[in-house]
């Protein structure tokens, strides 16, 4: 891709991942099984995947995936253990410290991709990247003074958020395979399908897929779940054209705006309260991200003057 990137896409991405998080927010209010949740947002994404791959005549390509079949098995089953190993957590008492350790796999990220991408990353780079993370603490309003790294909870949080990571540069590996890259579409289809299969499996192995009749029961549910899966729809077509555009960390950086724009998306439709250090929160957060920014017009300005 061209060195005079334009991050307005990862943003975008961001925005859309934000009301997916917000609607599923919704969803788990409901108090069912998240395995029936993850089977219900799934089943519309498998829905709308299918329906968008007819369209596009690319259905077939489903069917040729010589080569990089197991490597889209490995995604899907990273994005069950990512969904499972996050809900695990949250049923702990590190529930609290949940999405500020889950974002965290942008730390993870950066560590990979000097192995992965051979990234070079500056001082300024990871100075940006922790005031990012201060911002999402801020923006959450988490107080961290009875966190405990080796809290049982924790380790749940960061295995989720280390199969996040491992899994973003699996995607990406697969839709630069020298013999057979495979489309985005097809990289979603298989990993909706595969943690579908996962969610069916759990849910029956607990007996909570009885948990469904509540769904079919109730109008409000499945218009919430139907909305959640437009949206998990809509991250795995915008999140896998970034992660095939852009580097992997630069997308992960950019996705630390989520809580800023899911806070917003509260405030505006559903006149959530916010209070001052949320804002000063927010304000972190775009500084960081104005400053990651500049680092990298930096850096190609740099790469500019020693091709001439």
């Amino acid at each position: 891709m061209d060195d005079k990137r334009n991050y307005f896409p990862i943003v975008i991405t961001a925005i859309i991942w934000s009301g997916y998080y917000v609607a599923t927010k919704f969803s788990n209010a409901f108090g069912l099984s998240p395995f029936v949740v993850g089977i219900a947002i799934r089943f519309v994404a498998f829905i709308l995947l299918t329906a968008l791959m007819l369209k596009n005549k690319e259905f077939h390509k489903l069917f040729k995936v010589e080569g990089i079949l197991w490597k889209l098995i490995l995604i899907g089953c990273f994005g069950f253990l990512l969904d499972i190993t996050a809900f695990l957590g949250f049923k702990t008492d590190a529930a609290v410290y949940g999405i500020v350790l889950l974002k965290c796999d942008v730390l993870f990220v950066n560590v990979l991709s000097v192995f992965f991408e051979k990234q070079k990353f500056t001082l300024f780079d990871w100075l940006y990247t922790i005031v990012m993370l201060v911002g999402v603490v801020l923006v959450m309003d988490i107080d961290l003074s009875g966190f405990n790294v080796a809290s049982f909870g924790n380790i749940y949080f960061i295995l989720s958020a280390l199969f996040v990571s491992l899994n973003a540069f699996v995607i990406k590996s697969v839709q630069k395979d020298k013999k057979n890259p495979a489309g985005n579409h097809v990289v979603a289809y298989y990993n909706n399908f595969v943690t579908m299969l996962f969610f069916i499996a759990c849910s029956l192995i607990t007996t909570q897929i009885t948990d469904m009749n509540q769904v079919f029961g109730s109008n409000h549910m499945m218009s919430v779940l139907f909305v959640a899966g437009i949206g998990q729809t809509l991250v795995y077509i915008f999140y896998y054209k970034n992660l095939r555009s852009y580097p992997v960390w630069i997308v992960k950086i950019f996705l630390l705006l989520m809580p800023v724009f899911a806070l917003l998306i509260l405030f505006i439709c559903f006149n959530e309260t916010l209070i001052m250090i949320q804002y000063i929160g927010m304000a972190i957060v775009l500084a960081g991200a104005v400053g990651i920014i500049y680092e990298q017009k930096k850096k190609t300005k740099l790469r500019s003057l020693e091709n001439e």
